[in-house]
């Protein structure tokens, strides 16, 4: 295994409809950006798309995490990467996060277009 650290920049949030009343229109869709530091080269530029089917709690359910797109293309490790792609979502959208808090019990909350900058890295396992 090889540890890369991926050092997120910027999340733009395309949509995400928060409903109490109409929770089968829930869902979001984002994309973030993050920078993959790996064996002294650096991939600029990387992003991945992150959704939330229709219908379910993006606080309680797990968030769907594309295969990240962008210069870097060797092996990869989706399953712990899915896990950070959706804790760095989370740390900026949510009941705890730095920029916009939704709480349980949130009724039509629409938003689209938001861009939200903060930086934050993770260590992530490649297999070689």
């Amino acid at each position: 295994m090889t540890i890369a650290t991926l050092t997120f920049q910027k999340l733009i949030q395309e949509a995400q409809d928060v409903s109490s009343t109409e929770p089968k229109q829930n869902h979001l869709i984002s994309r973030a950006f993050f920078r993959l530091d790996l064996n002294d080269k650096h991939y600029a530029g990387m992003s991945v798309i992150l959704r939330q089917p229709f219908g379910t709690d993006y606080t309680k359910e797990p968030i769907e995490v594309e295969k990240p797109f962008g210069s870097y293309a060797g092996n990869w490790n989706h399953n712990a990467f899915r896990k950070i792609a959706e804790d760095y979502y989370r740390s900026a959208i949510g009941s705890q996060s730095r920029a916009m808090r939704i709480g349980p019990g949130s009724e039509n909350v629409r938003m689209r277009g938001n861009t939200i900058g903060f930086s934050k890295s993770y260590q992530l396992e490649i297999p070689q």
